[in-house]
């Protein structure tokens, strides 16, 4: 697999070749036939993986799963890996060697690679270079304008996050590498960043997440768990797969009432699941069900609280990143 990454090219206009590339690719955003590569605690290994084109992707999993490997892979900034796949219609190689397809795609990393001593402005003129277009409005809504006269050095982390998606974004790609997007940004900012995401609704993108604000913007999620992809489906679809649609805890004096309790509620309702007991108190999910499994512990007197309600986003997060 070639290591010359996708990143940093200068902008030309599409060939008549390249329009034909956009029509065939209008399935499929990314597609993966099979990826493998050797991380220090797994081997990550990927095969039949398939994006349609406008999906917005979200790559959950807990830390160390090989999330943003698999986007530096594909990207072809990690070597020792093998790849076999294609990017809006074209085999993974060609991305590494045309500029001209480059150019169709947004990066932002947790390790940006620019210099240090370079400003703002600096920076935002050479994006207009690379690319040919402005992204004023991408600009104003990330703030970029106050930090025109600051060195990249010189900028906070949250300054830093609000430059690096403005080169993502501002030349309004038609397929995103995001990389925790709304670490580090002010809560106007995260808000600004959702907001242009959920505009780019002809751009692919995938994300790694480890947010539900970031899991809000995904119209599906990719699992990454031991080393391969577990699950992909409709967001909304894989919470109700793998929580459930409705959230049980309760409060007892110690682990120990909790788990037996748990352990019967289970018995007696299938659908409910145990996810975890923590200080006393229990968490379970599950069906319809469990809602007479709630008004059963209400009355029960080694229960000192109970909350039911829908299981969430955050529980789909969470579910993830603790279980493999």
């Amino acid at each position: 697999m070639s290591a010359a990454p996708i990143i940093g090219v200068a902008y030309t206009e599409p060939t008549d070749e390249t329009a034909a590339v956009r029509d065939r690719s209008s399935r499929a955003a990314v597609e993966i036939e099979s990826l493998t590569l050797p991380l220090p605690s797994l081997m990550l290994s990927v095969a039949d993986f398939r994006v349609e084109a406008g999906n917005k992707v979200a790559l959950v999993g807990r830390n160390g799963a090989g999330k943003t490997s698999l986007l530096e892979v594909m990207l072809g900034l990690r070597s020792g890996g093998e790849l076999r796949g294609s990017l809006l219609g074209q085999d993974v190689e060609r991305w590494h060697k045309d500029a001209s397809l480059r150019a169709r795609v947004g990066v932002q990393l947790q390790k940006a690679a620019l210099p240090g001593w370079l400003q703002v402005s600096e920076i935002v003129a050479f994006h207009r270079s690379l690319y040919g277009r402005a992204g004023e409005d991408v600009a104003e809504a990330l703030g970029v304008e106050p930090l025109r006269r600051k060195r990249y050095e010189w900028l906070s982390r949250g300054e830093s996050q609000r430059v690096d998606l403005f080169l993502a974004l501002a030349h309004r790609p038609e397929l995103l590498f995001l990389d925790e997007p709304l670490t580090g940004l002010d809560p106007q900012f995260a808000r600004s960043c959702m907001q242009l995401l959920e505009g780019m609704r002809d751009s692919t993108i995938l994300m790694c997440c480890h947010t539900s604000e970031e899991l809000r913007l995904a119209s599906h999620v990719a699992w990454i768990a031991d080393g391969r992809i577990a699950h992909y489906a409709a967001r909304d679809a894989l919470r109700l797969q793998l929580v459930g649609d409705h959230r049980l805890s309760f409060q007892c004096e110690s682990d120990a009432v909790a788990r037996a309790l748990a352990a019967s509620l289970a018995s007696a309702h299938p659908q409910a699941r145990l996810a975890s007991v923590c200080e006393g108190r229990a968490i379970l999910f599950g069906g319809d069900d469990l809602n007479a499994a709630a008004r059963e512990l209400v009355a029960h007197g080694d229960v000192e609280s109970v909350e039911f309600g829908r299981s969430t986003l955050v529980d789909l997060l969470q579910h993830c990143a603790r279980n493999t």
